[in-house]
């Protein structure tokens, strides 16, 4: 017992102390998504429709591709605040640390405890993530359990095979079916780590996992059927995850967010270097240990988890940043599959003492220089708890049901619609579902987001004179806006404008940071 409730109090006591560190809520889409949840409280589960973002593909299809997370959140939208968004935020993150010490300590690792934390502070952008109230961390832990059921061997892992093979299939199905339940648009995740092991235990074992594969596929399929509208969420699917790399891939000049980018060489040498390092030297010894020990090459997890962190690396540093959520704990298995022999040895040698040199060493920097750079980043780049709640319950308070309110920045919807249901706005999840929406619209809401007009816009990428078209007529006919809500200092120029021409706009409500404008 007492092996059970350390680590469950260890990594409940880390998940609360960091994700209480700072009042800051690290992303603005957890205002959003606990919001949903609220609405799947009040509506009932099977409500499907979202009118408040009224020029998006979310409200054309009428459907929520991560309708499973918001059903999950629904207990914590029942605190006042944003408290649940924290408390939902602690149960998160101790799901990802616990379920990757589970699995390490199935896998027979040394200090399973140990590497589960050192994939928490592995680089300041891993933690923030970790510290995220959003569906990408309760996809991490189901794709990490997933991984453990997919590596296990039916004739060497269980006693009594026949049995044990039941299980690990019921296992399967359910975390399969709970993946595509939870997050719909990465189901193509353990599609791909299961051609990995595929391939791997083919290989190796000589075994064709026809029968895995079939099982994931079969729970897919049902995880993505138990939802209001199975149809609109798998073609909301599509756009975030095909078109939108269809779009990158034509260089379009998509107002995306910063997650959507490759990571930059310059962050991936100042954050992740320390964690690289241990993740190569693990390489070089895999290398040295395939000399001495032949035997490691039958080991499917290791080379899986492997091949997995590097197939994600290279996603990492070409496509998309956000996919350092996999590169990180798949490294982190990797490592401790291939470093548990060296640390093991009853026999001290200088590969014992480099690994538990290099190990420590680089343990020690990342306990001081991750929550250490985390901290900066809560507190300069975070979300303060009452963002835009003035203007927000303003707005409530003095316009009708339904009016719609163009908001500047795609990304001040989540705030803004936590705060205030009542209204309607342009936009405010990916711009791909604006652009897939329509790409007029889109270009023409683009240009006054970005900030580079303000009397006139246009309706393409690349515009000539003729083409543009004047703003006030654009808000008031293509987007029927009600309202205007910006930032003043994101978009100095567009103020300016709606300030200086009264005959079009007058202000309503005027605060620090933010302004409303009522469009005449």
């Amino acid at each position: 017992m007492k092996k059970l409730l350390i680590p469950i109090i260890f990594f409940l006591l880390v998940s609360i102390v960091f994700n209480f560190s700072s009042p800051n809520i690290p992303d603005p889409d957890s205002f959003y998504h606990i919001k949903h949840a609220s609405i799947y409280r009040t509506e009932g589960m099977t409500f499907s429709e979202f009118p408040w973002t009224q020029f998006s593909a979310i409200k054309q299809y009428s459907a929520d591709i991560w309708y499973g997370f918001h059903i999950l959140l629904i207990p914590f939208s029942l605190f006042t605040s944003t408290l649940g968004i924290k408390i939902a935020g602690v149960f998160l993150t101790f799901a990802v640390l616990y379920s990757l010490f589970f699995v390490l300590k199935k896998l027979d690792v040394i200090w399973p405890i140990f590497w589960a934390f050192l994939a928490f502070v592995s680089a300041p952008n891993i933690m923030n993530r970790l510290l995220m109230m959003r569906p990408h961390l309760l996809s991490l832990v189901l794709t990490i359990l997933l991984f453990y059921y997919l590596t296990l061997n039916n004739k060497t892992d269980a006693s009594i095979p026949r049995a044990r093979s039941r299980s690990r299939y019921i296992s399967i199905f359910i975390i399969s079916a709970l993946i595509s339940w939870v997050h719909i648009s990465l189901v193509w995740v353990p599609m791909l780590i299961f051609g990995i092991i595929f391939i791997i235990k083919r290989i190796i074992e000589k075994a064709w996992a026809w029968c895995d594969g079939l099982i994931l596929l079969a729970g897919s399929l049902i995880g993505w059927l138990i939802r209001p509208n199975p149809i609109g969420a798998i073609k909301l699917a599509y756009i975030q995850v095909v078109e939108l790399m269809i779009q990158k891939q034509q260089e379009a000049t998509l107002l995306f967010g910063r997650e959507i980018f490759p990571l930059a060489p310059q962050t991936l040498f100042q954050n992740f270097s320390a964690f690289m390092i241990l993740w190569f030297f693990a390489m070089v010894v895999l290398i040295i240990l395939i000399k001495k020990h032949a035997n490691i090459l039958e080991n499917v997890r290791m080379w899986s988890s492997g091949i997995v962190s590097i197939i994600f690396f290279v996603l990492t540093l070409t496509t998309a940043r956000r996919s350092h959520d996999i590169w990180i704990p798949f490294g982190i298995i990797f490592i401790a599959l291939v470093l548990t022999p060296i640390l093991k040895l009853n026999r001290k040698n200088n590969l014992y003492y480099a690994t538990a040199f290099i190990t420590g060493l680089i343990t020690i920097f990342l306990t001081i220089y991750t929550p250490y750079k985390n901290n900066i980043s809560l507190k300069e780049s975070a979300i303060e708890p009452n963002k835009f709640k003035e203007t927000s319950l303003w707005l409530k308070d003095n316009s009708q049901t339904g009016d719609i309110v163009f908001n500047v920045r795609w990304s001040d919807f989540p705030m803004l619609f936590y705060w205030n249901n009542k209204n309607y706005h342009i936009g405010g999840m990916d711009p791909i579902f604006q652009y897939s929406y329509n790409p007029s619209l889109y270009w023409k809401f683009h240009y006054i987001s970005a900030d580079e007009v303000t009397k006139y816009t246009c309706p393409a990428p690349a515009c000539t004179k003729e083409m543009l078209e004047d703003t006030y007529t654009v808000l008031k006919n293509d987007f029927k806006a009600k309202y205007v809500f910006l930032e003043k200092q994101r978009n100095p120029l567009f103020y300016y404008y709606l300030e200086n021409t009264p005959e079009h706009y007058e202000k309503k409500k005027d605060t620090v940071s933010e302004a409303v404008y009522l469009v005449k």
